[in-house]
């Protein structure tokens, strides 16, 4: 399914200075063991470091990697953030279609489908505890079929992730009205959806990011590459 913004490039450009760069070849030696800890497409043998891949050689921290230019197939995994959209709510269960994320040369992309547990006021996904009728609200409508939102993988079973939303970024980033189709838009001081065409108003757990594409796209950037160098 495809997400209503262009969150993420799709193409990966070469255009850089390749004589003013390290740029090696599969089996190229980036050094000795002594000097570096093998990392991302690279490995270990015999005393030296290789390279895995054909890309540029980066050097920090005691560690030698390969930034590769072909396009790096990456697993999301536990503690990433994901985009996806809501597809079934059963009560207490809301199911959600992960979407691949493309950042740089690299896509990030789901083995499994994503799940949210609703969790009966407990503060899971963010809500406050002292404002109860709010929360009430919200958390009866933390989100619905056709909501994409934004999320973080907070555990990893039965073959499917889990996801939770509890920081300010997570939640609701884009909505259609239930009545009417349009767009839903952002009521910042009432924290609500609200319908310019029909005048509906519509709760759930919205994302600060609600309805900002390239704030979205920084915050994964971040993140995703944040969960790289740990």
């Amino acid at each position: 399914m495809k997400l209503p913004f262009d969150f993420v490039s799709k193409r990966f450009s070469m255009a850089t200075d390749v004589d003013s760069k390290k740029v090696v070849m599969p089996g190229d030696v980036l050094g000795m063991e002594e000097e570096y800890l093998a990392a991302r497409n690279a490995y270990a043998e015999n005393g030296n470091v290789y390279a895995t891949v054909f890309g540029e050689a980066e050097f920090s921290n005691g560690k030698a990697k390969v930034r590769s230019f072909s396009k790096e197939i990456r697993r999301i995994d536990k503690g990433m953030p994901v985009l996806g959209v809501v597809v079934s709510d059963i009560g207490k269960v809301l199911f959600v279609k992960i979407d691949e994320v493309q950042i740089g040369n690299s896509l990030y992309v789901p083995s499994n489908d994503g799940k949210i547990v609703k969790d009966e006021g407990r503060g899971r996904h963010g809500f406050g505890e002292r404002d109860v009728e709010r929360r009430r609200h919200h958390e009866e409508a933390l989100c619905k079929e056709g909501d994409v939102i934004l999320a973080r993988v907070a555990r990893i079973e039965n073959d499917m992730y889990e996801l939770g939303m509890r920081e300010p970024e997570a939640g609701i980033i884009y909505a259609r009205c239930t009545r009417c189709g349009a767009d839903m838009k952002y009521k910042e001081g009432e924290h609500t959806l609200f319908c310019d065409i029909c005048k509906r108003a519509e709760y759930g757990k919205i994302s600060i990011l609600y309805g900002k594409p390239n704030m979205i796209k920084s915050f994964l950037e971040k993140e995703l590459l944040n969960h790289e160098r740990e």
